[in-house]
C-alpha cells in the first residue's frame, strides 16, 4: 500500500515532469495520509502556482507555516503567490517574515525585493503594463515580466480589446517558454488564439511548445496555420519540418 512518502515522492515526479496537475493530485494523497508534513504543502503550492492557482497556492503555503513557522520555503511560497495576485504589501510581509527566520536566504531577499518594487510601480493602465513587461523581459526578468502581463491581461477589456489582450498574453507565454513553463505556454497560446485567430506568433510558440511536448501532430497543425498567415516563415516552415521528419506526418496544406 503506498504511503505519504510515496505519494510525496510522485508528485515530485510529477511536478518535475510539468505534469502539475498529476503533481497536486499526488501532493493531495499525501496529504490526506499525513496532514502535518509541511513540506508536502509548499510542494503543493508551487504545483498550484505553476497552474497560476494563486489561491490554492496562498492556501496551501500558510498551512506549512503554521505546521512550521521556521519553514523558510512556506514563507517564500505565501509571497510568491501574494505578488502574483498584486497584494504587495501582504508579499512583503510574507517574505520579510521568512528573512527573519533566515537572513541569508537569497530567494527570500530577491522576492522582497521584487514585491517592493512592483508595489512602488503601479502600472496606469494595460499599455503601460505592457510595456514595464517587454521591459523586464529585455532584461531577464522573466517571472517579473509574466506579473505585469498578467496585470495588463486583468486590466484590459478582452471584448473591447482583443488582439491587444491576445498580445500579452502572447507575450506571456514567451516568458513561460524562457522557464520551461512549456504547459503554461500552450495555455495561453490557445486563449490569445481564441481570440484573434490569425495571431501568427500564437501559432508559432504554441507550435514550438507541442513540438517541445512532443506532441507532433498537435505542432505539425500550429505550423501549417502559422504558413497559411505568413507563407514565408523560416520558423514554421523549419518546425514543420522536423515534426515531420520525427513521425513522417503529412505536409498537405491546412484547408
Amino acid at each position: 500500500m503506498a504511503t505519504a512518502q510515496d505519494y510525496k515522492e510522485r508528485g515530485n515526479a510529477y511536478y518535475n515532469r510539468q505534469e502539475y496537475d498529476e503533481a497536486v493530485s499526488c501532493y493531495a494523497k499525501a496529504v490526506d495520509l499525513d496532514p502535518t508534513n509541511h513540506a508536502v504543502y509548499t510542494n503543493r503550492a508551487a504545483a498550484h502556482f505553476a497552474l497560476q492557482n494563486f489561491a490554492d497556492a496562498l492556501a496551501d503555503a500558510a498551512v506549512s507555516t503554521e505546521l512550521e513557522p521556521a519553514w523558510t520555503k512556506g514563507h517564500y511560497r505565501a509571497g510568491a503567490a501574494l505578488t502574483a495576485m498584486a497584494r504587495y504589501d501582504e508579499a512583503v510581509e510574507a517574505f520579510q517574515c521568512g528573512i527573519s527566520k533566515d537572513p541569508t536566504n537569497a530567494q527570500l531577499k530577491a522576492g522582497l525585493a521584487a514585491a517592493v518594487r512592483m508595489r512602488n510601480e503601479q502600472p496606469k493602465d494595460h499599455h503601460d503594463a505592457k510595456a514595464r513587461g517587454n521591459g523586464c523581459y529585455k532584461e531577464g526578468r522573466y517571472e517579473e515580466a509574466i506579473v505585469w502581463y498578467s496585470k495588463g491581461i486583468a486590466a484590459c477589456d478582452a471584448a473591447t480589446e482583443p488582439e491587444f489582450t491576445a498580445t500579452l498574453l502572447t507575450n506571456r507565454a514567451e516568458c513561460n517558454r524562457q522557464l520551461c513553463e512549456i504547459k503554461a505556454v500552450v495555455r495561453d497560446c490557445t486563449a490569445a488564439l481564441q481570440l484573434a485567430p490569425r495571431n501568427l506568433k500564437a501559432f508559432l510558440r504554441r507550435g514550438l511548445a507541442h513540438e517541445f511536448l512532443e506532441k507532433y501532430d498537435d505542432a505539425a497543425a500550429d505550423f501549417k496555420h502559422a504558413m497559411a498567415i505568413d507563407p514565408g516563415g523560416a520558423v514554421a516552415s523549419e518546425g514543420l519540418r522536423r515534426v515531420t521528419s520525427y513521425r513522417h506526418i503529412s505536409v498537405a496544406a491546412v484547408t
